[in-house]
């Protein structure tokens, strides 16, 4: 995509580099978390190993944590793999255009917002995915609303709208790099309560399952 943009776009090529977060990386990110990195938490039930596994004092909650700390680690090199890659290819693509001056800062800053973002939806996917100990339960769960915020327009929308919940609750604009510029306390509040929250559901359901 980068390379079309240097051919057919050339005059707007750095500032759509800079918006590689907007589209190509979180579509990206949402895929490799859903796809990929939740799927840990549902391996046990789905290879019928699960019984085997809670037997033992590691497989219970020390597995979540091993499983969480983990896929929080995976999400740091996938951020950092995808702005290394972006910034590379865009800079040998692009390195006899003029570069904008604050285009580093700018995309560099975009990148905080989708670590942000990420961390946050993985964590929150990773732990719907415990809850249910399924797969694709939890890829649809947590995938609607991701995908569904790509198709709200933000000027269209007005708090507290349901749309306008859509678009900016679940992580999905973070995750787009961009930082909130509505409402951010609520967000920043809600954000924490919606993890807390997912926590402590998990932990009461661990307990009825003696996974403890």
């Amino acid at each position: 995509m980068t390379y079309l943009d240097f051919r057919y776009r050339s005059p707007q090529f750095w500032e759509l580099a800079a918006d590689f977060w907007n589209k190509t990386g979180s579509i990206t990110m949402g895929f490799l978390i859903l796809l990929v990195m939740i799927r840990r938490f549902s391996y046990d039930m789905e290879l019928r190993t699960f019984p085997i596994i809670n037997s033992t004092a590691y497989g219970r909650l020390p597995l979540f944590w091993n499983r969480l700390i983990g896929g929080e680690v995976a999400v740091v090199a996938a951020v950092l793999l995808l702005y290394a890659g972006n910034t590379g290819i865009s800079c040998l693509l692009g390195s006899k255009m003029g570069m904008s001056y604050d285009w580093t800062g700018f995309f560099t800053q975009a990148t905080v917002a989708a670590f942000a973002g990420s961390a946050g939806y993985f964590a929150l996917s990773a732990m719907i995915c415990d809850l249910s100990k399924n797969h694709p339960v939890a890829m649809c769960l947590c995938g609607l609303p991701f995908a569904s915020s790509y198709f709200i327009n933000v000027d269209a929308v007005k708090p507290p709208d349901l749309f306008w919940f859509l678009r900016y609750g679940f992580f999905t604009e973070l995750l787009r790099g961009r930082t909130i510029g509505s409402f951010p306390v609520f967000w920043s509040v809600w954000y924490a309560a919606l993890i807390g929250l997912t926590f402590f559901f998990v932990i009461q359901k661990r307990k009825e399952r003696k996974e403890l």
